[in-house]
């Protein structure tokens, strides 16, 4: 929740170090209410930060977009200094930032390495998290990519098929399809004859 703060105690606070901020938040999702009731969350943990002063926040109205809502936050914060303000970027990957208060900066080296070093660590760690969700990302698409085979496989054993048949039966999009059918084809596991897909020996 936003806190009031007088102007004499927010000019307080950029004496102190603290960088005055506007930013926007944005999100996209569906259903509307859910993206909404999203969002207010997202803002309530960056109040909870204890870095980070909430002075502001203004909703705009949920727009629909195909079949998605987006809806964005403008913020107004206070940040401890730059660090918590590049931490802020990362964690909650802000649509713009505009730093209204002060209008100059000076920083000592030592306070400078230290920034570079936690931000080093920061995206160390998200590295990692990368590569791990890209190898869970590969094992799943692999599991279903042999999901939907046997699938196939088992939809011809009755019959021959063509693609809508098989797109129907299989629950995919014959637009998708067509290149894991291609796929199977080069492999080995079907053939096609005349618009006509039936197993093949092997």
């Amino acid at each position: 929740m936003a806190k009031k703060l007088s102007k004499e105690e927010i000019s307080d606070k950029i004496e102190q170090g603290y960088m005055r901020v506007r930013t926007i938040v944005e999100m996209m999702g569906a259903p509307k209410d859910y993206i909404v009731k999203t969002l207010k969350m997202y803002v309530d943990k960056i109040g909870q930060d204890k870095d980070i002063i909430l002075l502001s926040e203004k909703y705009a109205k949920p727009k629909k977009q195909e079949e998605l809502f987006s809806l964005f936050v403008e913020l107004e914060i206070l940040v401890k200094n730059a660090s918590t303000l590049a931490f802020f970027c990362f964690d909650y990957m802000p649509s713009s930032i505009e730093i209204m208060e002060p209008q100059t900066f000076s920083y000592k080296a030592p306070d400078f390495a230290a920034f570079f070093n936690d931000m080093q660590a920061r995206l160390h760690r998200l590295d990692m998290v990368i590569k791990n969700l890209t190898a869970k990302t590969t094992v799943l698409e692999r599991n279903a990519g042999l999901l939907l085979r046997n699938n196939i496989l088992i939809v011809l054993k009755e019959k021959d098929k063509d693609l809508n048949e098989l797109s129907r039966s299989s629950g995919i999009p014959q637009q998708q399809l067509v290149p894991f059918l291609e796929k199977l084809i080069s492999e080995g596991w079907l053939k096609e004859k005349k618009g006509k897909y039936s197993r093949a020996k092997k």
